[in-house]
């Protein structure tokens, strides 16, 4: 039993004791695990002489020389001479050779510490070029819709084609440690809803397709829908400036309390100018994007997309007729 436990020690302390001395040395974090843990790991962030590692390769291997030197000296004296230095050389091979690991140990610690740097820096490098990449984008669609310059729509509202900063945070995915966003199609797909419905909706209000229901369809339908889309794609120009032209409608919802609804402007020429305006604006980012919008062109709808024949469709202009007669007396 007491052989046992002689070898024990023998193969065990030359190992643990190094390990412990370093962990209160070198460790980091409470005892236990953690420290024992901070001392057996490289850590990329510190110099290769604040690894614990290397000083386990270094002291083992001697401790490990002096345990198994003690057993293959015992009953042996010293001598100063070239016989007593063979008997040395020969009666401790096996210590010596266990003591010459310490070298090729602390230097393979050495070069895994430099690889785990060179992948560290390789990463934080990958991540600063995808941080550049992601802000490269960002002012590309800056600099695109720069190129556009303003656009005078019907002589009432001008567009600056200018991009709010939250365009691209809302039409684009991913942060910028991962590089060049991608494209958030939901959010495209949400816009050409809305420009669809804008589409009809005016349509419909400019035809006065259903008498009865005019004056509500274009308070309640098609002016949300124009404010949507110029909050979702950032234009001040209509949900500013054309707003302060604009008047606040006390209108009811579905039999409730009443609610203050905004108009688009007080003509037909601004309700039209807007919604030309947005979509042109979306048209331009789906352009940027290299999208192809789902937009099918419509003969019926085709005179709110271009040129003046909208003014004639019916006369009075309704949009006027609801601002002169039911706008009027619900302020």
């Amino acid at each position: 039993m007491i052989d046992i436990v002689y070898l024990a020690a023998i193969v065990l302390l030359p190992l643990l004791i190094p390990v412990m001395v370093i962990a209160v040395i070198l460790g980091n974090g409470s005892w236990l695990v953690e420290r024992l843990q901070s001392t057996l790991t490289l850590h990329e962030e510190r110099g290769l002489a604040e690894q614990g590692l290397l000083w386990v390769s270094i002291l083992s291997p001697f401790l490990y020389f002096l345990a198994l030197g003690a057993i293959s000296w015992s009953g042996h004296s010293i001598s100063l001479t070239s016989d007593g230095l063979k008997v040395f050389l020969s009666i401790s091979a096996l210590p010596i050779g266990v003591l010459s690991l310490s070298l090729p140990l602390s230097v393979l610690v050495s070069r895994l510490h430099a690889t785990k740097q060179t992948a560290k820096q390789i990463k934080i490098t990958q991540q600063k070029n995808n941080i550049d990449l992601f802000h490269s984008h960002r002012k590309e669609l800056f600099s695109y819709f720069a190129q556009i310059g303003e656009v005078e729509y019907l002589g009432c509202l001008t567009g600056k084609f200018k991009v709010h900063p939250r365009v691209h945070k809302v039409f684009f995915t991913g942060n910028p440690e991962d590089g060049i966003p991608l494209v958030n199609q939901e959010a495209f797909e949400d816009i050409e809803r809305e420009l669809s419905s804008a589409r009809w909706q005016l349509d419909a209000v400019i035809r006065d397709v259903n008498p009865q229901l005019t004056y509500s369809f274009y308070i309640a339908n098609f002016c949300s829908t124009i404010y949507r889309l110029s909050q979702k794609l950032g234009l001040p120009e209509i949900y500013v400036e054309l707003s302060e032209k604009s008047k606040l409608v006390p209108t009811k919802l579905d039999g409730k309390e009443d609610v203050e609804l905004l108009t688009v402007g007080q003509t037909t020429d601004e309700a039209v100018a807007a919604y030309r305006y947005a979509k042109g604006y979306f048209h331009n980012l789906c352009d940027f994007v290299g999208r192809e919008p789902d937009h099918e062109e419509n003969e019926e709808f085709k005179y709110l997309e271009m040129g003046g024949k909208f003014r004639a469709v019916k006369e009075p202009k309704v949009i006027e007729r609801l601002h002169e007669n039911e706008i009027k007396q619900a302020g």
